[in-house]
């Protein structure tokens, strides 16, 4: 076919549309998979949808971190009364990378990175807070 690229999407439904004898150690299918397609020069893009926003969650449901190179973030949270998407890079193998949230809109253009939310904490909760701001004293002579 000559393809460059694969997408899997997501990674649940490619799970269930495997016959069942390969279900059965999924993360060694998936592994035996991404392998045989990385070496024949394809690039993979897989999505996960990941529901659990702990603080002890993981990012890949099926444990296959492992097999990635980069792992993004992306979820819906609410700023300022509005729904806003935000992206944050978790893993990019060999990469000193910026690990902070920042918004990001699709247009008709392609994505737009925006601004970073360093401002605000508890982002993965999905209603993230304005953090306090740092206010000086001046000790007194």
């Amino acid at each position: 076919m000559g393809a460059t690229r694969v997408v899997i999407d997501s990674l649940s439904g490619f799970e269930v549309a495997l016959a069942p004898t390969y279900r059965t150690d999924f993360r060694e299918s998936l592994y035996r998979l991404v392998g045989a397609l990385t070496a024949t020069g394809v690039t993979v893009l897989m999505t996960d949808e990941v529901v659990d926003a702990s603080p002890g969650a993981r990012f890949t449901h099926e444990r296959v971190s492992f097999i990635t190179d980069d792992i993004l973030v992306q979820r819906y949270v609410e700023i300022d009364g509005r729904l806003e998407k935000v992206l944050s890079v978790i893993k990019m193998r060999g990469s000193d990378h910026a690990t902070d949230f920042r918004l990001y809109r699709l247009t008709a253009e392609g994505a737009v990175i925006g601004e970073s939310l360093s401002n605000y904490h508890g982002i993965t909760t999905g209603v993230p807070e304005l953090a306090e701001p740092i206010v000086a004293v001046a000790a007194d002579d």
